[in-house]
């Protein structure tokens, strides 16, 4: 899930020790508007969003996050507007902006001779994007099909043709069109809401590292699952991994609290 685990954060460093009175009070000068992390918990599935979405609303019940100020953030993905529409409505959708600028920038080195070349137009579009002018940046982007053609037909299968700036352009296109709803980032940023899913997408890399490389095969779905949510748990602040271990069924070396009938000697019955 690409929202805010809780109020999106700034991300932590293990073991660094927490910043000095004096940074407190210039976050408070500065008018800091980011909300603090309480506890990050995580879920993950291979599964697809209509089996995913159940786990993540039950995930965000638990947490009470329909009780708070609410805020959908992710990348923009149908798979994710699939989840916010069957189960996060009420939720304010925000495109994560850096996405945004990822693909205003693979569009303009696209187009570019260069990489200088590319970095101009880039740097003239990206205030539109922060500013929530979205809309505008596909109109100019309209104009390079006529110089460039229109993409090849069919998904790119290797990375040539991943990288084919007529298909850059193309989705950027695309992918600015279908998020202009989503993109208001001054007014989120004057609600207080997070206009990036970095805390989550931190995350992300942590799960990829474990379940995918090139030496990594599923062949069994069931097998990734169960390492997904074993990732899942240990990531999570919430001790889910500890309590799963003291209280799962058939743990030869649990301990029974006092008094239980179970743990007492039973008389030995023998036959006549």
């Amino acid at each position: 899930m690409k929202s805010r685990a809780g109020e999106a954060p700034p991300q932590e460093i293990p073991g660094e020790e927490a910043a000095p009175a004096g940074a407190a009070a210039a976050d408070e000068l500065t008018g800091r508007w980011s909300p603090a992390r309480l506890v990050r918990t995580c879920v993950a599935s291979p599964e697809a969003s209509s089996s995913f979405g159940p786990v993540v609303a039950a995930e965000a019940q638990e947490r009470r996050f329909y009780q708070a100020r609410q805020a959908f953030v992710a990348d923009g993905a149908a798979y994710n507007g699939s989840i916010h529409a069957g189960y996060f409505r009420d939720f304010e959708p925000v495109v994560d902006l850096l996405h945004v600028l990822c693909y205003l920038y693979s569009s303009a080195t696209a187009v570019g001779a260069d990489e200088p070349g590319g970095w101009r137009p880039y740097r003239a579009r990206m205030p539109a994007c922060c500013q929530g002018r979205v809309a505008e940046v596909p109109v100019e982007l309209d104009r390079w099909p006529e110089r460039l053609g229109e993409p090849p037909a069919g998904e790119a299968r290797s990375a040539e043709e991943r990288h084919d700036p007529r298909r850059l352009v193309a989705e950027a296109r695309s992918y600015l069109r279908n998020n202009e709803a989503r993109v208001d980032y001054p007014s989120y940023r004057r609600e207080g809401l997070p206009t990036t899913s970095r805390p989550v997408e931190c995350r992300v890399g942590e799960f990829n590292a474990r379940v995918k490389g090139k030496q990594k095969h599923w062949t069994r779905p069931g097998g990734a699952e169960s390492i997904l949510q074993l990732r899942a748990a240990v990531l999570s602040e919430d001790e889910r991994l500890g309590r799963f271990f003291t209280n799962r069924p058939g743990r030869p070396f649990r301990k029974r609290p006092t008094g239980d009938k179970r743990s007492e000697p039973q008389p030995v019955q023998t036959a006549a």
